[in-house]
């Protein structure tokens, strides 16, 4: 069974339920397609924790959050379509390009992608 994490941004919380992302993951449709003959499992549905509060340098808050994410060995993580371009200049955001590279890092997937728009 394949496990996935979800990543989203804090900052879509004021108007995002999950539900779009949670829907395509059952249905295995859109970015979770890729899927469609395999065995899946949501093992975390995580947010960034907000662009002030990233703090890389230290192991508690966030870097502990991650840490947790590694336990867990997902075989994917998918960044939320509210991750891609929540800057006013429609830029990916830094901060959650940090928490990708720290993914990548450390040998897992990256799909860019949850549901369609």
């Amino acid at each position: 069974m394949k496990k996935i994490v979800v990543l989203r941004c804090l900052k879509a919380e004021e108007n995002c339920t999950g539900a779009s992302c949670l829907k395509a993951f059952n249905n295995k449709s859109a970015y979770f397609s890729r899927y469609a003959d395999q065995e899946i499992e949501l093992a975390a549905f995580m947010s960034c924790n907000g662009c002030e509060n990233i703090k890389f340098s230290s192991k508690i808050g966030f870097n502990e959050k991650l840490e947790r994410i590694l336990r867990i060995r997902p075989d994917a993580v998918h960044i939320g379509i509210c991750c891609q371009t929540r800057t006013a200049d429609k830029r990916r955001c830094k901060y959650i390009l940090k928490i990708i590279d720290f993914f990548e890092q450390n040998n897992i997937k990256v799909v860019w992608g949850t549901h369609s728009y």
